[in-house]
């Protein structure tokens, strides 16, 4: 999720797309987009959790993250690989998770 700067959106699609490995391993969507795709789900967000999802989505295309620098030093770079797993690709294995939904008897 990136937040941008009031009238700085086109700037950061186009700073973005400059990056090679970013522009081949991510795919940048506008959050409306996203939302339009149903990749937040069936409904559109709840308007006070919509601020929260930003200006543009980075969707992996493979198995890339997205880190800050103190995140890759703690959980990638560092001696023991701590991080047990992200998700947010469009990998077969990530797109094949299945969604069980339990309800109380109180809401059938």
């Amino acid at each position: 999720v990136f937040h941008c700067r009031s009238g700085r959106a086109a700037e950061f699609e186009q700073r973005f797309s400059e990056h090679a490995e970013l522009r081949e391993q991510f795919l940048l969507l506008p959050v409306e987009v996203a939302v339009d795709e149903g990749l937040f789900g069936p409904d559109p967000p709840l308007p006070q959790v919509r601020p929260r999802l930003g200006d543009f989505i980075a969707v992996s295309v493979g198995a890339h993250t997205l880190v800050t620098p103190s995140e890759a030093k703690k959980f990638r770079d560092g001696e023991m690989c701590r991080c047990q797993g992200a998700h947010g690709s469009l990998t077969r294995e990530e797109l094949r998770i299945p969604f069980v939904l339990c309800r109380s008897e109180d809401e059938h």
